[in-house]
């Protein structure tokens, strides 16, 4: 094969795991955006619900969903190629 075939071969292969990437950011964004609006839900629940055992199976939930979000906000900097730069 020549060099400009094999170039071609190596772009189209490198294009298709950004491709995969991005789909994988798409898709951890879709999934982000049902955990907001569930926190959100959450959040209306625990304001009023009196009963301190229910409260406490909310605020659960609620930290779960957090934490969740995060994670998924951290792989798609990941994915992204940031990192945490220190604030100046």
């Amino acid at each position: 094969m020549k060099t400009k075939h094999l170039l071609e071969k190596l772009t189209e292969f490198l294009d298709a795991d950004r491709r995969a990437q991005m789909a994988q950011v798409d898709s951890i964004e879709e999934v982000l955006e049902k955990l907001e609006k569930k926190e959100e839900k959450l959040r209306s629940k625990l304001e009023t619900e009196p009963d301190p055992d229910k409260r406490e199976r909310l605020e659960m939930k609620l930290a779960v969903c957090q934490a969740q979000c995060k994670k998924g906000v951290q792989i798609i900097e990941e994915l992204l190629g940031k990192k945490d730069e220190p604030a100046n």
